[in-house]
């Protein structure tokens, strides 16, 4: 017989089993909840509440997969259109799997709508910079040209510019391609770097860095960045190096960037370097890390690291940037420079202030990043600023940043070195005093006349001023030139006078008398630009150099700095009189002293005998300095003459062209100085 269950055992039955379901239900729940907070990857909405950014600003999602994957760099075009390139090979993958993808906005809001693939089958492409209806993008061992000739968003032209970059650890491959103020196209780059587990696949370390035609001159690869101008098969390297990403201050000065350091500036011009070859400098660059500034303060939840990670302190340094360039932020980021730092999920920032013929640097925020998620997968690789003057951030979102060079065997065979390649953000970030900063829409640069673009060369934002420019001079109408003349003359815009000056010497229609007319403009940064543009003019107008000499008394620092580099190429009495004027008002600045010696050597001697005559009164760091560093210029000259002549002004303390004589312990310090340089010269 078979007993059923009564009514209330029914009931009970019927209540375990809902308690049941709805035990299980939450068990669930938790479960799905629990791995929804237990970390990324989040879609792009949530990945947008991980980010943090400093009080003042607000970041909003700009573009994010499927409409991208792997971004590591961007451009706009004159007409608004963005290129993004795509590396999803990093970081080991070798096969030509990278494109260059063309983002369109065909409803008129400002945010991209439409992806096309432009180019692909490129191997690791890390830079794009557009370029006479097209673009470059570097993709190493090359620089590449693609163009669009029919008009369907697709590249038909695919032209090889420059090659022979080495091909080695991607993280330190050439990169970051930026039209410069004065018409050269800049490439960042750091020269090859040892590979040691990876030889087969990154081992080639270049060969002559040169134009694809054969065409032009070839540079024997080494550490230094490139600067190039296609049209005319001009190559150049630079006195520095840059390991990823670039940038220029709105008066020309060029700065780079390390891996663990928040930024330097390149002081010492290459053609300065190249007239004497004998002076023993250590760097051109001025690093503005220091142990404050270089610790990081990241707000990772369940950080990620690999083994040889420097936890703590900036260690993937990247894409140096300053944000005050685009007109929109606030006063406070006047002289504001930013790095991305993907390893540590953030980016950092620093107030830059003037220090002689360089800078200083110090934290925004003390305690606190400008940027930082709690997302681990946050990897920020590029900023750029955005035609609305909006700081643009490329996030890579990947699980892994660190290439497997620097990682423990378990991590690199554990299979998620590539977790994340088909997901990519572009975030856009905004001053609160701007709370409706509008999206760059209907940009038709590409179609306005020379007039219209010269009157955006004083535009407050840089990608306007830069993209007239480049426009005006790719156009090479001459019709622009009185235009040009007239915005100098008239403009109450310093940036718009710079501009205008550096486009006239673009289309080679700068003549003498506006330079004069630029020597004595009010605002520092055009006399300082004047002064550098003078440098090919001074053979054929030695008025120039007269003009130069009466600015020795100039009370900015840098264009002081300038004055007597440019000086170096001028050998007159008068000139000679100015750069001494120089050297002794700065002396303790040990970038003067380089500015100094950077003439060439055979002045060596004579800046000798200033020196003994006019500096060895007092002992102080930088008049020891200078002695040490003339000595060694003298040293490395190894002239038989001249070597004796120190010696025997040592020996005997005389200073020459003094009345008495400087024998007494006091002039130890001076006499020993020169002595230590001139070994040292003698020995490098």
């Amino acid at each position: 017989m078979t007993l059923l269950p009564t009514r209330t055992s029914d009931r009970r039955l019927l209540l375990l089993g809902v308690l049941t379901i709805v035990g299980a239900a939450l068990v669930v729940g938790l479960v799905v909840r629990s791995r929804r907070q237990s970390g990324p990857p989040y879609d792009p909405r949530a990945a947008l509440r991980t980010i943090h950014v400093d009080k003042g600003f607000h970041i909003e999602l700009f573009v994010s997969e499927p409409m991208i994957k792997s971004a590591v760099a961007m451009d706009w075009d004159e007409n608004g259109r963005i290129y993004v390139a795509e590396d999803t090979g990093y970081p080991l993958d070798t096969r030509p799997i990278g494109r260059i993808v063309l983002l369109e906005d065909t409803d008129g809001d400002g945010i991209p709508d439409r992806s096309t693939v432009f180019a692909d089958h490129i191997v690791m492409p890390n830079g794009v910079m557009c370029w006479r209806g097209g673009i470059l993008v570097t993709a190493a061992p090359d620089v590449w040209f693609f163009k669009d000739t029919k008009g369907d968003g697709k590249a038909d032209v695919r032209e090889k510019v420059l090659t022979g970059f080495a091909f080695t650890n991607p993280q330190h491959m050439v990169n970051g391609p930026v039209y410069g103020p004065d018409n050269w196209i800049y490439l960042a780059h750091q020269g090859p770097i040892h590979t040691v587990i990876f030889q087969e696949p990154f081992g080639d370390r270049g060969s002559d860095i040169r134009f694809a035609d054969g065409n032009g001159p070839r540079l024997k690869m080494g550490a230094f960045s490139v600067r190039f101008r296609p049209d005319t098969h001009q190559l150049e390297a630079l006195s520095g190096w840059s390991q990823y990403g670039q940038a220029f201050d709105e008066w020309g000065r060029h700065f780079t960037v390390t891996n663990d350091s928040n930024g330097r500036h390149e002081v010492l011009a290459a053609r300065y370097l190249r007239r004497n070859p004998d002076l023993l400098l250590e760097s051109p660059q001025e690093d503005v890390s220091t142990a404050d500034n270089n610790k990081v303060f990241p707000v990772t939840h369940s950080p990620r690291f690999e083994i040889l990670t420097d936890v703590g302190t900036l260690t993937s340094s990247c894409s140096i940037t300053l944000p005050y360039l685009g007109g929109v932020f606030p006063p406070s980021f006047r002289r504001v420079a930013c790095v991305a730092e993907s390893a540590h999920n953030m980016v950092h920032c620093d107030v830059w202030s003037d220090a002689g013929a360089t800078y200083t640097a110090r934290r925004l925020e003390e305690g606190a990043e400008f940027i930082a998620s709690t997302d681990a997968w946050f990897r920020p690789v590029n900023m750029y600023i955005g035609p609305d003057g909006a700081l643009y951030l490329i996030d890579y979102y990947r699980n892994v940043i660190e290439h497997p060079e620097w990682m423990a065997a378990d991590t690199y065979h554990a299979g998620y070195l590539y977790n994340g390649q088909d997901r990519g953000r572009i975030y856009r970030v905004v001053p609160d005093t701007q709370p409706s900063l509008p999206l760059p829409r209907h940009i038709q640069l590409g179609h306005e006349s020379d007039g219209e673009l010269v009157q955006q060369l004083a535009s407050p934002n840089i990608w306007w001023r830069r993209t007239a420019q480049r426009l005006l001079v790719e156009r090479h109408d001459g019709d622009a030139v009185q235009l040009l003349v007239r915005l100098f003359n008239e403009s109450p815009s310093p940036l718009g006078r710079v501009h205008a000056l550096w486009t006239l010497d673009g289309l080679g229609k700068l003549d003498e008398n506006l330079l004069q007319k630029a020597l004595d403009d009010p605002e520092a940064g055009v006399r300082e630009n004047a002064v550098r543009l003078a440098e090919s003019h001074l053979a054929s107008h030695p008025e120039l150099v007269e003009k130069l000499v009466k600015m020795a008394d100039d009370r900015d620092p840098k264009l002081r700095f300038q004055l007597l580099c440019t000086l170096g190429f001028a050998d007159s009495p008068q000139a000679k009189a100015a750069e001494e004027k120089l050297l002794a008002a700065s002396v303790e600045d040990r970038w003067m002293q380089v500015a100094a010696l950077s003439a060439p050597s055979a002045r060596a001697s004579r800046y000798f005998d200033f020196a003994a005559q006019r500096l060895a009164d007092e002992e102080t760091k930088g008049r020891s300095s200078f002695f040490e560093q003339v000595g060694a210029v003298i040293g490395m000259r190894a002239v038989r003459e001249e070597i004796r002549h120190v010696l025997a002004t040592v020996a005997d303390g005389s200073r020459p062209g003094s009345a008495g004589s400087a024998g007494s312990a006091g002039s130890d310090w001076w006499r020993g100085a020169s002595l230590d340089g001139l070994a040292r010269g003698a020995r490098a």
